[in-house]
């Protein structure tokens, strides 16, 4: 036996059917960004308008020869508070506002740089898109969160079979087959960044040393460059030590101790901002980059932050060169002081003489020797500009 069809069910059915069906597109409201609510219900919402065509002919016929008063807030129901925003938000383009937000002469600017008279350095590449110069600041503020957030605690290796000399020897080898390979700079001190973050929390044998540099090596090598090397190439540059099926299966287990976060910064790009800062030229930057190869042998400085290793070696590469001191435009812009970066520069000058003196890591030797020739004509650099007096 069917239920009774009472007039409350036949009106909730009607407004059902009347709901299911499709009306023209033309005749349907819609109602702006954020007024949509589920509040009012099917059949409530069928009946409002009704509702409030009622009650303003009663409020009409009562009110007619009265003073109009704004109706209150509380008393309006939420379609009728809608119906007062109704224009849409006018659309602004980003670039016309960041270009009208450049040409203002009276944009506020940072305290101690009205202090220090430091200049600008990105105001010159304001109509360049490429150069990010609207938030260019804001950009290494992230990469120092993140180089924080994603530190290698110092002497990692303490407890492990693998030690600080095997570890430099590892990243020499990396850097032949860098050399062979053609590969960018980025790929291997990011390839170093990924040897330091697996080994401090997963300790390995001095067997599986070799894949692990190779497999750090063939992810970084994915994430840099436009074509990198196979598998089967790295492979071949181990000697057949391991299988291809090897480092797939190693690979997979670095991403997931990892937790796929390889977005480290490395000094690269920290040093290419002092360089701007500093306007560096072609000899202090080629010097700053061979010393940031030497710092990442040295295993007392893989504490260290990419951005303090790269300001540490283009302070470095001013001093040998005689290029000048740390001024206040670099010290505003990279974050670090000249008392700040002394120790640093004193580690690299160190292992800069061991390299020079007696080293059995080959690569950095002929790479010593080569950087060494193109600056300054010679094979080493002289003594003297490198003493310890000047640092």
């Amino acid at each position: 036996m069917s239920p009774p069809v009472t007039r409350a069910s036949s009106r909730l059915a009607l407004a059902r059917r009347k709901a299911a069906e499709p009306e023209p597109y033309s005749l349907r409201s819609r109602a702006p960004l954020g007024n949509a609510s589920n509040v009012i219900g099917v059949h409530r919402a069928a009946d409002e308008p009704r509702r409030h065509k009622a009650a303003r002919v009663k409020d009409s016929a009562k009110t007619k020869h009265a003073t109009a008063k704004p109706p209150s807030t509380e008393n309006r129901s939420i379609s009728e508070v809608c119906d007062t925003v109704k224009q849409p938000v006018p659309h602004t383009d980003v670039c016309q506002d960041s270009e009208h937000l450049q040409k203002r002469a009276d944009a506020p600017q940072a305290f101690s740089c009205l202090l220090l008279n430091i200049p600008d350095v990105d105001s010159a590449d304001a109509g360049d898109a490429q150069m990010c110069s609207e938030y260019v600041r804001d950009i290494y503020a992230y990469l120092q969160q993140l180089e924080v957030a994603m530190a290698i605690r110092p002497r990692y290796l303490e407890g492990q079979e693998v030690s600080g000399d095997m570890r430099a020897v590892t990243i020499d080898w990396l850097m032949q087959v860098q050399r062979e390979f053609k590969l960018r700079q980025e790929t291997l001190l990011m390839t170093v960044s990924i040897i330091g973050s697996f080994l401090q929390n997963n300790p390995v044998t001095k067997k599986y040393l070799q894949l692990v540099r190779v497999t750090a090596m063939l992810l970084a090598s994915k994430y840099e460059e436009i074509y990198p090397p196979t598998v089967g190439d790295f492979v071949f540059v181990s000697d057949g030590a391991y299988s291809c099926g090897d480092i797939r299966r190693m690979e997979r287990i670095i991403l997931k101790r990892l937790n796929y976060s390889l977005g480290r910064p490395f000094p690269t790009l920290f040093l290419q901002r002092a360089c701007k800062v500093g306007q560096a030229g072609a000899r202090e930057r080629e010097l700053a980059s061979f010393l940031m190869e030497v710092s990442a042998l040295d295993y007392d400085l893989v504490h260290v932050p990419p951005s303090l290793t790269a300001a540490a070696a283009f302070a470095a590469s001013r001093r040998i060169l005689g290029s000048g001191l740390w001024s206040a435009s670099l010290q505003h812009y990279t974050g670090y002081s000249e008392e700040t970066l002394a120790p640093v520069m004193q580690a690299v000058v160190r292992t800069l003489e061991k390299v020079s003196d007696q080293c059995k890591l080959q690569e950095i030797k002929s790479r010593y020797v080569k950087v060494s020739s193109s600056i300054c004509k010679v094979d080493g650099f002289p003594s003297d500009l490198w003493r310890k007096d000047r640092f």
